[in-house]
């Protein structure tokens, strides 16, 4: 903050001593009332400015100053964000109320049709196409008219915004472009979900307007939006059909189609978008990271990979499991993991908010009628933040979940959690009696799999 304001004392020393001053900074001011945090921060989204951090002071109030130019800039805390497009040479003040940050906040001084555009642009998104579910389960002809509607709509409201600069404008259309055409490239994959028809196949040409696209265009996709998701879609799209075809395992065929990516750029942060992830859920960790380094050309990604690497080697069977302490019991009191010494320990790691996890209840509930009585003990951990354990006691109650239903100290910075690399849920262990790891990615409870290792046991 000091050495913000020092700069900007600068800046305006020595152009007080020209003819023509320069204006290469912007004064940012504003209030967050009944903010939950004493700061905020703020990025661009263009450019490596770093991080600047704001600070509140008690009435949430705020002065400070971006030294960064022109350009698109995102405020945020951990529940709140606010998008805007700023100028050099502007003066902007910002206000809103925490607890009901999208529908107050309000940007006030230079040009800030942009910026109201961008706090407005998701809102209208979502009023306009209506429920996501819904929107994704029409027919594929439906589906088309309204997407053409939507793209439309989006066009004339950013239109509607007048003074927004000409720079902005263009880059805005292109981006809307992206997001119509991310929205034809998933709808195969959501219909099949929302609509409940797992063999849903779009028609031939349902892809058409992708044709042409350049999946390689490092600028654009360094920005962070719509075209990166494209990006990902469309590559992610290859991996699965080549997998299907050829009945490969799909998380080696992921890091051959990723591998061949034209871009280093691209290529390397996909690649450790995935490896991040499916190394701990792959079958054969080893081959899957001899597999990845063979395509990597980052030394920094590669550097990360291999110390989950080897972290995973201590979690493979026959080592002596991580352990929890005292973690808090839906039943009442708490509960250690040694408390299951003598007994197998099946432990599915979820959250309320995780629907492949709630999807595995009815399986997992099968189980445990199967096998009440057995040397088993069924225990599900849910990384569930401190302020949603009521939504957590609630869904338990609720769906009448079995097993011994525990909650982790410190959602996903807890420390069984982070020994075992896990960084995707659902999540599934099994431990032996005497507390050594059997699988750390064990089958899941609708997998017939599980059943086949309960039987290798004599469980």
């Amino acid at each position: 903050m000091k050495r913000i304001v020092i700069i900007l004392l600068a800046s305006l020393y020595l152009t007080s001593c020209s003819e023509n001053p320069s204006e290469d900074y912007i004064l940012f001011s504003g209030t967050i009332a009944d903010a939950t945090s004493n700061g905020y921060r703020m990025v661009k989204t263009k450019g490596d400015t770093g991080r600047l951090d704001i600070a509140l002071a008690e009435n949430g109030s705020f002065s400070d100053t971006i030294i960064s130019g022109t350009g698109h800039y995102i405020l945020y805390d951990p529940r709140n964000r606010a998008d805007f497009y700023l100028t050099d040479g502007g003066e902007y003040n910002f206000t809103a109320v925490a607890n009901d940050f999208r529908n107050t906040a309000k940007l006030t001084g230079t040009d800030p049709d942009a910026s109201n555009y961008l706090m407005t642009k998701i809102a209208n998104i979502t009023q306009v196409r209506g429920d996501y579910a819904e929107y994704n389960s029409l027919n594929e002809s439906d589906f088309i008219a309204k997407e053409t509607m939507l793209k439309e709509s989006f066009l004339a409201y950013l239109d509607s915004f007048p003074d927004i600069p000409k720079e902005f404008a263009e880059f805005e259309r292109k981006e809307l472009h992206y997001y119509h055409l991310l929205s034809l490239i998933k709808y195969e994959s959501l219909h099949q979900i929302y609509a409940e028809q797992p063999d849903f196949k779009v028609s031939k040409d349902f892809l058409k307007e992708l044709e042409g696209v350049d999946y390689a265009n490092e600028e654009a996709y360094k920005l962070r939006g719509s075209y990166n998701k494209l990006v990902n879609e469309h590559f992610k799209r290859k991996a699965e059909e080549l997998s299907e075809g050829e009945a490969t395992d799909k998380y080696l065929t992921k890091l051959e189609v990723f591998g061949a990516i034209p871009n280093d750029h691209i290529k390397n942060d996909l690649l450790m978008s995935v490896a991040k992830y499916d190394i701990g859920y792959t079958d054969d960790f080893e081959e899957y990271y001899n597999a990845y380094r063979s395509v990597s050309t980052s030394a920094e990604n590669d550097a990360s990979i291999t110390e989950k690497y080897n972290a995973l080697k201590s979690l493979t069977r026959g080592h002596t499991s991580p352990i929890f302490t005292d973690y808090v019991n839906h039943a009442g009191g708490t509960i250690s993991l040694a408390d299951f010494k003598g007994k197998y320990v099946y432990i599915d790691v979820w959250a309320t908010w995780c629907g492949p996890c709630l999807a595995e209840v009815p399986s997992l509930k099968k189980l445990e009628k199967q096998y009440h009585g057995k040397n088993i003990e069924f225990v599900s951990i849910s990384i569930d933040t401190e302020r949603a354990r009521v939504a957590w006691r609630k869904m338990v109650t609720d769906k009448a979940l079995g097993g011994t239903q525990l909650i982790a100290e410190s959602d996903w910075s807890s420390h069984f959690i982070e020994a075992y690399q896990i960084s995707s849920i659902p999540r599934f262990l099994m431990i032996d009696p005497a507390g050594n790891i059997i699988n750390s990615n064990a089958p899941r409870p609708s997998d017939t799999a599980l059943t086949n290792l309960f039987d290798e046991l004599g469980i």
